[in-house]
C-alpha cells in the first residue's frame, strides 16, 4: 500500500467534496435529529463550486491523501485562524482531516497530519488548532497519540441544533538555527 499526500488544486474539489459528504455523515448522522437539516449542511458546505473558491483562497491549503492512487482522505489547513481558548497570535487552524472509513487505521490520518506540520512550518504558528465532536472518541483519541490537549470547547449550530466541540491544540516547536 502506497500513501501519497499532495496539495490539491481547483480540479480536485469535486473529490474532496465526495470525501468530507461521505465522512462527515458516516460519523456524524447519528446525531441529527433532522436528515433534512444533515443534507442541506453537507450540499452547501461540500458544494464543488463552494469548495473550488475555497480552494483558491490565499489562506487556505488542501491536501488530498491518495492510496495507490486512489482518493481516501483530505485535510484543509487554515493558516492563520485565531481561537479564544488559546493565548496566542500565531495560530493555524486544521479546519478538516477526513478519511473515508474503509481506509481507517492504515496509517492516512498520520500521514496527512504529519503533512500538515510540514505545511504550516514556514507560517511558524505557535499553536495548530481544530475542533472535534466531544462524541467522536476515535478522532479524539488520535489527535491525543498526536501531542493534542484539550483547551477548552466551542459550539457549532447547523440548522435547528447545536452541537458541543472540543477546542485541542498542539504547540508547534519553533527550530531556531544557530548563526555561527
Amino acid at each position: 500500500m502506497s500513501i501519497t499526500i499532495m496539495q490539491a488544486d481547483v480540479s480536485q474539489a469535486a473529490t474532496i467534496a465526495t470525501i468530507g459528504k461521505k465522512s462527515f455523515r458516516r460519523t456524524f448522522e447519528h446525531l441529527f435529529k433532522s436528515k433534512e437539516e444533515l443534507f442541506e449542511y453537507l450540499e452547501h458546505t461540500y458544494n464543488p463550486v463552494k469548495l473550488a473558491r475555497s480552494i483558491r483562497e490565499e489562506n487556505n491549503v488542501y491536501l488530498l491523501a491518495l492510496v495507490d492512487g486512489v482518493p481516501a482522505g483530505f485535510a484543509k489547513v487554515k493558516k492563520i485562524s485565531l481561537n479564544e481558548h488559546i493565548e496566542s497570535l500565531g495560530q493555524t487552524e486544521l479546519q478538516k482531516l477526513y478519511v473515508l472509513h474503509e481506509y481507517h487505521g492504515r496509517g492516512i490520518g498520520t500521514a496527512l497530519l504529519k503533512e500538515v506540520q510540514n505545511v504550516v512550518k514556514d507560517i511558524y504558528p505557535d499553536y495548530i488548532w481544530l475542533d472535534t465532536h466531544i462524541s467522536n472518541d476515535n478522532a479524539i483519541r488520535f489527535y491525543e497519540r498526536n501531542g493534542f490537549k484539550k483547551m477548552g470547547k466551542y459550539f457549532f449550530t447547523i440548522g435547528t441544533q447545536t452541537f458541543e466541540y472540543h477546542v485541542m491544540g498542539l504547540p508547534v516547536a519553533v527550530e531556531v538555527a544557530n548563526a555561527c
